[in-house]
């Protein structure tokens, strides 16, 4: 029987539903029963990247960080360019001022989804805390033209950072 599960997807099927229910339940802010479906999707389809990546999320916002990174590591064993595990990594890095690892997952979620201004905001941060000022401007605008066009509120604070930016640019002495 399970042979012939398999063959029809059942398992599949199921592990999305668990994996619904945990988003479901993360959206209410019920985070032990995120986690729980989350699980039980793992059971039902363990070689899931995505699901991975969500498990690692959610030990991130529960702060158990070490689960995070573990979740986060297998996730990009199964897929290296699995999103929300570069960029749970990437937040992971940030949170420890580990600065070029930061940048380095960033770009790795913004290859996976170029689209996401969260990530291009974080990738501009980082340029900055290298002192990559320039880098951190292009990055920052891009992120502030994804966030006008989703007609969300943290444009406003991009174009602040855009600001300093160009203080700290026109403050660097010209190299010649």
């Amino acid at each position: 029987m399970t042979k012939l599960a398999q063959w029809l997807g059942i398992p599949r099927y199921q592990a999305d539903e668990r994996y619904f229910l945990a988003l479901r339940a993360f959206s209410q802010r019920d985070l032990s029963a995120a986690q729980k479906s989350i699980s039980e999707a793992l059971e039902l389809l363990p070689g899931h990247a995505e699901y991975h990546a969500v498990q690692g999320f959610f030990a991130q916002d529960d702060n158990s960080l070490e689960r995070a990174e573990a979740c986060y590591q297998r996730a990009l064993q199964l897929n290296p360019y699995e999103m929300l595990a570069n960029y749970g990594r990437g937040m992971l890095a940030y949170r420890n001022r580990e600065w070029q690892a930061a940048a380095d997952h960033f770009a790795n979620a913004l290859a996976a989804q170029p689209q996401r201004p969260e990530t291009l905001y974080y990738l501009a941060m980082t340029q900055h805390r290298l002192g990559k000022n320039g880098e951190a401007m292009r990055w920052m605008a891009a992120a502030a033209e994804r966030f006008a066009n989703s007609a969300d509120r943290r444009e406003r604070h991009c174009y602040s950072w855009m600001r300093e930016f160009e203080k700290l640019i026109s403050a660097q002495p010209e190299q010649s």
